[in-house]
């Protein structure tokens, strides 16, 4: 399509005029798609009273549809406990301590018309740095690099609806 000479300064239309440098735009997570095969996964529930500490689950349009605590996959030959250790070091560069498994979920789920299935081994933890637990939010990374904030997010709220708490189902547990 040939570039359009009417677009006012600084357009950022790519159409070969210098108007500076574009403005940043703020960072948004890729569209994620389940794989269409069972993944485990080990997630951790780090309680504050009645608020647990989750990550934001976002849709298509980065828009926060729901929170989940934080976790991720289990490798092959590795121990759900060991990679949720892991995975909190990878994600967050924090120590955990005093894993207890709580209970295990199947999750059988569609995101934006996407099937996934996953089977969640659920721990309650606590984090070595009690300096968390004071904090409102608690930066970590996902595997693409991209920053994110977990939040405490508030059981009684999950329980009711108000808020959405993936896996579903896991508020009951709690």
């Amino acid at each position: 399509m040939p570039h359009d000479q009417s677009c006012g300064s600084g357009c950022g239309c790519g159409g070969g005029h210098d108007h500076g440098p574009r403005p940043d735009v703020a960072q948004i997570p890729p569209p994620w798609r389940p794989r269409q095969q069972v993944r485990a996964l080990t997630i951790a529930i780090f309680r504050r009273g009645d608020y647990v500490l989750a990550g934001p689950v976002h849709d298509d349009n980065a828009q926060i549809k729901g929170w989940r605590p934080l976790g991720g996959g289990i490798e092959f030959g590795e121990h759900a406990s060991d990679a949720l250790i892991r995975e909190l070091r990878e994600e967050t560069g924090q120590e955990i301590c005093d894993l207890q498994q709580i209970g295990v979920m199947e999750n059988l789920f569609t995101h934006h018309g996407h099937t996934g299935h996953e089977i969640a081994l659920i721990f309650e933890a606590r984090f070595v740095n009690a300096d968390i637990y004071a904090a409102d939010q608690l930066s970590f990374a996902e595997q693409d690099g991209i920053e994110m904030h977990a939040k405490w997010i508030s059981l009684a709220k999950a329980r009711a609806g108000r808020v959405a708490l993936y896996p579903d189902g896991l508020a009951d547990l709690l």
